[in-house]
């Protein structure tokens, strides 16, 4: 008779938790009977399930992590994300060629340089980043993520938007690192 491995307890509580709340999702969506209410209590803890053995999973296989040595102990990363709503008033003056509205945009960005110039300042330092152009879908206010079930949600491409283009804006840390990134393109 083998016995299991004490370190593993954890990962497979989780998993017999999350087969016995699936099977609650199953059982509901199929009786077709739940009210709106169960149905979102069971949605939420289905997800919290998944989270805990998803968590669980990565204690268990996750090796020690080395330290960076290229970091210093006090430095802050920030991430600034930002949306801005356009509405095309000359669709023939921006094209100015076949290349599509996304590429134009593009275009615009790399020519002007930093898409965000008020954080160009001595205090901050720039790391990789990267632009996307969403054609269509509604502008978005500050008082959307307020509302919204789940706010990161309002950052993604939404269903009645379609990805126009995308600009990757690397940092590396050497030239070599550069050139190499280049020759992969």
């Amino acid at each position: 008779m083998s016995s299991t491995d004490p370190a593993r307890t954890p990962a497979i509580e989780a998993g017999e938790a999350l087969l016995e709340i699936l099977r609650s999702h199953i059982d509901l969506v199929a009786s077709g009977s739940g009210s709106e209410e169960q149905a979102e209590d069971v949605d939420r803890r289905l997800w919290e399930a998944v989270g805990a053995y998803g968590d669980a999973l990565d204690e268990l296989f996750e090796e020690p992590e080395e330290p960076d040595e290229s970091e210093g102990a006090d430095e802050i990363r920030v991430t600034v994300r930002t949306r801005f709503d356009y509405t095309v008033a000359d669709e023939k003056a921006l094209l100015g060629s076949s290349e599509g509205i996304g590429a134009a945009v593009g275009r615009l960005i790399e020519k002007h340089g930093a898409p965000l110039p008020a954080l160009e300042v001595d205090s901050l330092e720039r790391g990789s980043g990267v632009v996307t152009v969403h054609l269509g879908g509604e502008p978005l206010v500050a008082a959307d993520f307020d509302s919204a079930e789940e706010p990161t949600d309002l950052l993604l491409v939404a269903p009645d938007e379609r990805l126009a283009f995308v600009i990757d804006s690397p940092v590396y840390d050497s030239r070599a690192e550069a050139e190499a990134a280049a020759k992969r393109r």
